[in-house]
């Protein structure tokens, strides 16, 4: 089922170069917000931020892909150093995860895509052939009603990935 992720974590954190590599991962796919940063929060933190540069120290690509328009994911990017992004990807959509992963130099299967949504971030990289990993949200409280509203809508896929023994 495409709305079912490889894995569950609790924080991007999680997402080492040597988890990667356990994997047979080359790159890392990423959404901004809820998964780098809170909701409409300008830079990371600094552990995510080193996280970025030990990616880069052990050979792992990184692009980011949003729903954002371009202007918002170009200074996001530019602020934390990424060279590839995709903006506007209509998440949930394949076309911007295939399209990070070219941009990347790899194989959707070799690429491991990181967001805090089912119904788009999850459903996209599923979509696309990626590893999916779903994230606990940083931050909910800011967020809009459309996005509470998939959210809602996310509960009995996260009780099913409960039951399964995926989410404690």
């Amino acid at each position: 089922m495409n709305l079912i992720p490889r894995d569950y974590r609790g924080s991007v954190l999680e997402i080492t170069p040597e988890y990667l590599r356990q994997r047979g991962l080359g790159g890392v796919i990423l959404d901004i917000d809820n998964t780098l940063i809170g909701h409409n929060v300008p830079v990371p933190t600094a552990e995510v931020l080193d996280l970025l540069a030990d990616y880069r120290k052990n050979g792992i690509q990184i692009c980011v892909v949003s729903n954002n328009r371009r202007q918002r994911v170009a200074d996001f990017c530019e602020r934390i150093g990424v060279e590839h992004y995709v903006w506007d990807a209509l998440k949930p959509a394949a076309k911007g995860y295939v399209r990070a992963a070219e941009l990347m130099g790899l194989a959707p299967e070799r690429t491991a895509a990181v967001g805090d949504q089912i119904f788009t971030d999850v459903w996209g990289a599923r979509r696309a052939g990626c590893y999916a990993v779903l994230l606990k949200p940083i931050h909910r409280g800011k967020e809009g009603l459309f996005i509470a509203f998939k959210r809602a809508l996310e509960k009995p896929v996260l009780l099913y990935l409960k039951i399964k023994g995926m989410i404690k």
